[in-house]
């Protein structure tokens, strides 16, 4: 019987990668997914070391002038890469009205999912991965449309292992519709034991803008400064756990999953 781990980790505008190469010494997942990284090639080429290589990346929007997006890296050593592709995704309203500044500024670069497949060395059996970054100024409403695209395309390939991992940036309203959606597709949640994955940093680490102030005081004030927006789903595999990674390097927690084939 085959193993894979999995390890999901939005990186705050690339502030966390510094700290990365320490988490995947301690934790050696098999597949990492990062979101909000830089995706430069220098950063890029930063995030590859020892047995890890980099499968594919996704830009997703521009901020601080640079671009940020999505990057999925493998143990090249267990896994072999087959192929990548990067779904866009439906627009919130609010990312509508930024494409005008991303075309002037490097062209419009839609929000996207990045898809990976993979071949386990040892035994040949296909694990696809979807690395998942939705809107964050957005309604639940605009995200779940995000994700059913996923989902559509998960079920192109039934018989094929397949994880959703990633920042869903999911509210705690509606939740038993993201539920009822994943279920409806056949995926399985990993992290129903993981209560919070994100909290509100100090300004100091994060250099939010008006609105994303806004939303960190309503976080504080209401939610005890902590939501769950990470999750990982999945259909083919069997699941052992799923660990939160108790460091603070982000305004996430990595957060890492154990599966059975």
């Amino acid at each position: 019987m085959g193993k894979l781990s999995t390890l999901t980790y939005n990186v705050l505008f690339n502030k966390a990668v510094a700290y990365l190469e320490d988490i995947v010494k301690s934790y050696k997942p098999d597949i990492l997914c990062l979101q909000e990284v830089e995706t430069d090639d220098r950063n890029l080429k930063k995030l590859q070391h020892e047995s890890y290589k980099l499968a594919d990346y996704s830009n997703s929007f521009f901020k601080y002038g640079k671009i940020y997006g999505v990057a999925t890296l493998y143990n090249e050593e267990k896994l072999q890469l087959v192929q990548s592709d990067a779904l866009n995704l439906p627009k919130s309203v609010y990312e509508i009205l930024l494409t005008i500044l991303r075309i002037l500024t490097v062209g419009n670069k839609p929000r996207t999912i990045l898809r990976t497949d993979f071949r386990f060395r040892a035994n040949n059996k296909v694990i696809t991965t979807y690395n998942v970054h939705l809107s964050s100024l957005a309604t639940n409403n605009a995200r779940a449309k995000q994700l059913e695209k996923v989902l559509k395309d998960g079920m192109s390939s039934n018989k094929v292992a397949t994880v959703i991992t990633g920042d869903f940036n999911y509210v705690p309203y509606q939740r038993k519709a993201l539920e009822l959606l994943t279920t409806m597709y056949g995926f399985e949640e990993a992290t129903k034991n993981i209560l919070f994955t994100y909290f509100c940093p100090d300004g100091k680490k994060a250099q939010y803008n008006l609105m994303q102030r806004f939303l960190a005081r309503i976080v504080k004030k209401f939610y005890n400064n902590r939501l769950k927006m990470d999750y990982t789903f999945y259909k083919g595999l069997k699941l052992k756990k799923t660990e939160r990674v108790e460091v603070d390097f982000s305004d996430h927690y990595p957060i890492i999953s154990y599966f059975n084939l």
